[in-house]
């Protein structure tokens, strides 16, 4: 399978464009000029307030991936004292590609500020200079440019190293000064007041639009082998003739355009779901280690699951 995948990347070089960062970016705020979505907030006040309650709002800085990847920074890459450059190929091909698509484009001293940001974030004992790191990586954060900003559904670039070798496949990145939209794109605002044209894309509707972070997988890697969220969505479900888009379940709201993204995590959300149903009737059983008898619970339990892929999965 090792052999399959390269031999993928390798062939698919004359159908995909290379992904070139001749000028790779020396600081987080450079890095994230070109994705920035501050200007959004002033005309989609409803879509960014939801946003900002979303998981995607905290891709990076949430508790548990910040503890996350500085586990894979300091036992992945420090204690196997990687090459130079590991920590831009490891954290960022591995990690941040999907938690940060911005950080595609750091090179290999930014990344080690990046890495020595999330340990500073994690560990440090001095509060101010942890919470100075996580406003820091905050900007790295998936933003309304990191979707918006990208045409191709389920789209995969090739990266390459500075001396010409296939590193992988990483999440298309965003095009320069384009807004992409499922709307009919009628005289949008964009050119005038951002300088960004506006597109309109069928492709934002589509479950491919999901995958290259919501997957994972070496290509042909079947469900048994890797069951991500694509593989079990697409053979367990479309397979059987399944309609439903992630887009129909993770973006309900009015118009089914929310941004909150509610996941497995909101009760409410997973209560539709998963079908539950429990009946409990009290017994007596004879305990033979303590020689009595000991008040016990007969369980029923029926479980079924309404969801196109298993539970839980994130």
């Amino acid at each position: 399978m090792r052999f399959l995948f390269l031999f993928m990347l390798i062939v698919s070089a004359a159908m995909v464009p290379q992904m070139a960062f001749s000028e790779q970016a020396k600081t987080i705020d450079e890095l994230v000029s070109s994705v920035d979505s501050s200007q959004c907030a002033g005309c989609h006040s409803d879509i960014h307030d939801n946003w900002s309650k979303s998981w995607h709002a905290k891709s990076v800085t949430d508790p548990r991936s910040l503890r996350t990847f500085r586990t894979f920074i300091l036992k992945g890459i420090d204690k196997n004292k990687k090459p130079a450059g590991a920590k831009r190929t490891m954290l960022r091909d591995m990690c941040l590609k999907c938690h940060a698509p911005a950080a595609l484009g750091a090179s290999d001293e930014l990344a080690e500020q990046i890495a020595g940001l999330v340990v500073t974030a994690v560990d440090d004992k001095d509060a101010s200079k942890k919470e100075a790191a996580i406003k820091e990586l905050s900007k790295l954060d998936i933003n309304c440019i990191t979707c918006h900003g990208v045409r191709t559904p389920g789209g995969l670039v090739e990266v390459r190293t500075t001396e010409g070798l296939v590193e992988g496949k990483l999440p298309a990145p965003p095009e320069p000064n384009t807004i992409f939209g499922p709307g009919d794109a009628k005289n949008p605002p964009h050119k005038d007041a951002i300088g960004f044209n506006t597109i309109k894309s069928e492709n934002m509707k589509k479950s491919e639009f999901c995958m290259p972070c919501h997957h994972g997988c070496p290509p042909g890697m079947s469900s048994k082998e890797c069951p991500t969220q694509w593989t079990v969505y697409q053979e367990h479900y479309i397979a059987h003739g399944g309609k439903q888009t992630c887009q129909d379940c993770h973006m309900q709201g009015k118009g089914g355009a929310s941004h909150r993204f509610p996941g497995i995590y909101e009760k409410e959300f997973a209560a539709t779901a998963i079908d539950l149903t429990l009946s409990a009737t009290p017994t007596r059983h004879y305990d033979h280690l303590e020689d009595k008898m000991m008040p016990a619970i007969v369980m029923n339990v029926k479980l079924k699951n309404n969801s196109p892929h298993d539970l839980p999965h994130g």
